[in-house]
């Protein structure tokens, strides 16, 4: 979910919030997600492998949550935003049936190697408050009306 309209660089300030992001993980998205990562561990979708694990039902992959983040900062970015680079740590796991919110800020502009890049830092909650990602960092190229 991009937006069409391109951020461009000289208009992001620092300190600057990206609008929240508040998702449902359905046991759907988590199959879907399982068939376009050929990633076919059952105790992403299969209740009764996850629970004979120790698990209260099926959850979420990591790398879901890394999608997700990109997801949200291109579309803060628009069309042309081009995540560079995006590092996060998981801290809780996410259970099909829960909700997360994926909050972020921009911390720091910089130009590198011509790049123009907006630095921000991410957060993943639960519904219930529970951290799930906590200083996520990504550097995002946005478009820029100096490039030609």
């Amino acid at each position: 979910m991009t937006s069409p309209v391109s951020k461009q660089f000289e208009d992001v300030a620092v300190g600057e919030a990206l609008p929240a992001l508040e998702t449902a993980i359905s046991l759907v998205s988590l199959v879907a997600y399982a068939g376009a990562t050929w990633d076919f561990h059952r105790y992403h979708y299969d209740g009764a492998v996850a629970a004979s694990l120790g698990f209260p039902g099926p959850f979420m992959d990591g790398q879901m949550v890394g999608a997700l983040l990109a997801r949200q900062l291109m579309a803060w970015g628009g069309a042309d935003a081009f995540v560079r680079k995006l590092s996060f740590r998981l801290r809780e796991m996410v259970f099909a049936d829960e909700t997360i919110v994926i909050t972020g800020k921009v911390k720091d502009k910089l130009v590198d190697g011509g790049r123009p890049l907006a630095l921000c830092t991410l957060s993943v909650a639960k519904a219930d408050g529970t951290v799930v990602v906590r200083d996520a960092t990504a550097a995002v190229e946005l478009a820029s009306r100096r490039q030609g």
